[in-house]
């Protein structure tokens, strides 16, 4: 399999995929820094329903970003990132790449189908234009509801970590015998998506881990966003010039 998918790809100039995987890279970089000002600008994530409604009443926008829509972006944008990087990897190890690849895809849905947003927004139009104290109580209970089937509570949300984490586990495993990508890359993949499937695990069966733990996976996050970004620059340029003459 893995020789026919080196004929195949060698046949391929593989420049459009990596600059989208590069773009994607960096706007996930950007999605971070954009959620870390969100969170010292709003605050933490609502808790309630009703902390929701509160926040929403006041600008919808600044509702939706404390409701985690960074995060949303920086998920979907995966579809980016992963689509370059299965070519690249493709090409040494087919059934590593397809299999994180499918997982990431699936992930990405099952994420943003269980982000509760706009379901949110809807209820707290809802909440806040009617007077009747009995559809008051009743909309906070659908919103407990919205927030007890989001992104993070159900079990689209598990699942979702699992093969996104899962599939962040698998290509940097590929990647540890690939040239294209140096150990730092492979490393930092491992140790960031394992940390993370670990806790992601241990949260829904309700384990607490010290904050240390995310501390410390946050920064080799970065680190891995970046030593990608050098290694598909890298790729880039032995395709660069036939994609120009095209």
């Amino acid at each position: 399999m893995n020789q026919n998918s080196n004929s195949l790809f060698d046949t391929i100039n593989l420049y459009p995929f990596l600059r989208l995987s590069i773009t994607g890279i960096v706007l996930q970089l950007i999605c971070i820094v954009g959620g870390a000002i969100v969170i010292g600008a709003l605050g933490l994530q609502p808790q309630t329903a009703l902390e929701y409604f509160e926040v929403m009443q006041e600008s919808k926008f600044a509702g939706l970003l404390v409701d985690d829509f960074f995060s949303i972006f920086l998920v979907a944008l995966y579809l980016f990132t992963f689509t370059g990087l299965f070519f690249v990897v493709a090409k040494r190890n087919f059934a590593m790449a397809f299999v994180s690849t499918l997982l990431t895809y699936i992930a990405v849905i099952l994420t943003i189908s269980a982000h509760d947003g706009f379901t949110l927004i809807h209820l707290s139009e809802q909440y806040w234009a009617t007077t009747d104290n009995d559809i008051k109580m009743q909309l906070i209970t659908a919103g407990e509801t919205a927030i007890s089937q989001n992104m993070w509570n159900s079990t689209s949300a598990f699942f979702s970590g699992l093969f996104l984490q899962g599939a962040g586990v698998l290509i940097s495993i590929a990647m540890l015998k690939h040239t294209s990508f140096s150990k730092v890359t492979a490393i930092s993949g491992l140790l960031a998506n394992g940390l993370d499937l670990f806790q992601h695990l241990m949260h829904h069966m309700r384990v607490e881990l010290p904050d240390g733990v995310l501390y410390f996976m946050g920064p080799i996050y970065l680190i891995w966003f970046v030593s990608l970004i050098i290694d598909l620059l890298k790729e880039s340029k032995q395709y660069k010039i036939n994609y120009q003459a095209v």
